[in-house]
């Protein structure tokens, strides 16, 4: 950065990015998905200690998808793709639409959550 003392190696770029849920199209920070959700669990501090060290393509393996689903979360393959949220209206079902084209996205691009992310972030998906 000009007129800074701090090296560029000390500098971390953030990008934020926001994708919305198929079915209520709340607004959700990637980050969050990827780093906060799970808290909502019941789960251990142990179980998802295990959990971020797992690769994406685990994150949403049937124990955690159970957990995270009685949390209010409903996720497509991975966990930026946001098919129900906890701030749905009970039994609200998701856009076809929607699903439909994220869920082909999913499929091309397999669990490259930032690639993913972003495409999400720029059509608004």
């Amino acid at each position: 950065m000009p007129g800074s003392n701090v090296p560029h190696s000390k500098i971390k770029l953030r990008i934020i990015m926001n994708v919305h849920c198929t079915t209520c199209g709340e607004l959700w920070e990637v980050d969050y998905l990827q780093h906060e959700v799970i808290f909502e669990t019941d789960l251990s501090a142990s179980d998802i200690e295990v959990w971020y060290s797992l690769p994406n393509s685990q994150k949403l393996a049937p124990s955690y998808r159970d957990e995270l689903q009685d949390s209010g979360w409903e996720f497509g393959r991975s966990v930026v793709n946001v098919v129900h949220c906890p701030c749905c209206p009970q039994k609200t079902k998701p856009d076809l639409q929607r699903l439909s084209a994220k869920a082909e996205l999913e499929r091309q691009y397999g669990t490259d959550i930032l690639t993913l992310a972003s495409i999400f972030h720029s059509y608004n998906l």
